[in-house]
């Protein structure tokens, strides 16, 4: 049986809380992941207030279970070029995390599986179309081709917003920010996150679980240069110090970050959430954090249209975006506090809110 009340496609944290609540709902659900959670994933540092929608959702055991690093706060070298510390200590949720990515979605996939949801994993959509009121997804899955119907469609494939976007939907995107990453074999005994500026960016490292940390420099596209990788970690001295006076290799991908929202995040049998709907800057460190509310947002959203509420999807598209607007403006201020550079175009581009896209 190949029909569903909804199918949503893609197997991050948006994608599976929204298949993980609906299939409580008693709705029924196939999750599509295009993985099977074996592939790298960028580390991820989630905050202490994490625990709250984990535990509504009925997984903070599991969770637990995934063997995840506690965060014991973040270092920042960024209003001045001398570290500050922020630690976790009187933190009413108890320390941070540092996750493995891959591990921490599958995490989520599984609860979903368990509530009922049909997971696909390594199954690529290769189309989808509108026809008499509901959505139907050709899907790649174990040498096979399904063909999967649903009422409504859920586009959760990331920033990319891949069906999304063939449906009509346009990004308004902010920047053009970049994440040239790194992995490393690599362990010290302060689980803490850093966070440095330098001229034309900044640099994140954070501890990985199983003796690995991750290093990122991030900067906008026209300013990337990968042959200048390690002249840009020795103008970082904390950075540079962390890992080992730069005996790190080079980045192994560069991936996407720039801040953006979809408009609109819902149609006609259809609605995005997460990075597809809206994307943060890392440095707000809430990605994680706010896929996971898009996801529970979203599923409400739907509840309320399969139970005849016609404002449902409306509400939440408005949630959407006044979140981003909301958003560019704390963004602005955390940019707006950074005086070392006054001639850098990287800094220039994030302290007007009229700057131009690189």
């Amino acid at each position: 049986m190949n029909s569903f009340d909804v199918v949503v496609a893609g197997g991050g944290p948006a994608g599976a809380v929204t298949a993980l609540d609906l299939s409580r709902r008693g709705f029924r659900v196939a999750l599509i992941e295009q993985s099977a959670y074996d592939n790298f994933r960028v580390g991820e540092t989630l905050p202490p207030q994490i625990r709250s929608p984990l535990m509504e959702l009925g997984v903070w055991e599991r969770f637990l279970s995934s063997e995840p690093m506690e965060s014991y706060g973040i270092r920042s070298a960024w209003e001045t070029q001398a570290a500050r510390h922020r630690d976790f200590l009187n933190n009413p949720y108890g320390c941070g995390w540092h996750v493995d990515r891959a591990r921490f979605d599958a995490m989520l996939a599984g609860a979903a599986a368990e509530a009922g949801a049909e997971l696909l994993l390594s199954a690529h959509v290769k189309s989808c179309t509108m026809t008499g009121g509901q959505c139907q997804i050709d899907v790649a899955h174990d040498k096979e081709n399904l063909t999967l119907f649903g009422r409504v469609l859920v586009d959760a494939t990331g920033r990319k917003a891949l069906l999304a976007s063939r449906l009509g939907a346009q990004a308004d995107v902010a920047d053009r920010l970049i994440g040239a990453v790194t992995f490393c074999e690599l362990s010290e005994a302060a689980q803490w996150t850093l966070i440095e500026a330098v001229e034309e960016g900044w640099w994140y490292s954070a501890p990985l679980p199983g003796g690995r940390m991750v290093f990122a420099y991030m900067t906008d596209s026209d300013l990337w240069n990968a042959d200048r990788w390690h002249e840009l970690m020795a103008l970082a001295p904390l950075t540079f110090e962390r890992a080992g006076c730069g005996q790190i290799p080079p980045p192994s991908m560069v991936v996407s970050a720039g801040s953006l929202v979809r408009r609109p995040v819902v149609g006609a049998n259809w609605v995005a959430t997460g990075d597809a709907a809206i994307a943060f800057d890392p440095l707000s460190g809430q990605g994680v954090l706010k896929s996971i509310e898009s996801g529970t947002r979203c599923a409400a959203a739907i509840a309320g249209y399969f139970t005849g509420d016609p404002s449902a999807f409306k509400s939440y598209d408005s949630w959407v975006q006044e979140t981003y607007d909301a958003y560019l403006s704390v963004r602005r201020h955390f940019y707006g506090a950074v005086p070392h550079w006054p001639n850098s175009q990287f800094w220039k581009r994030r302290q007007s809110s009229d700057a131009p896209l690189p």
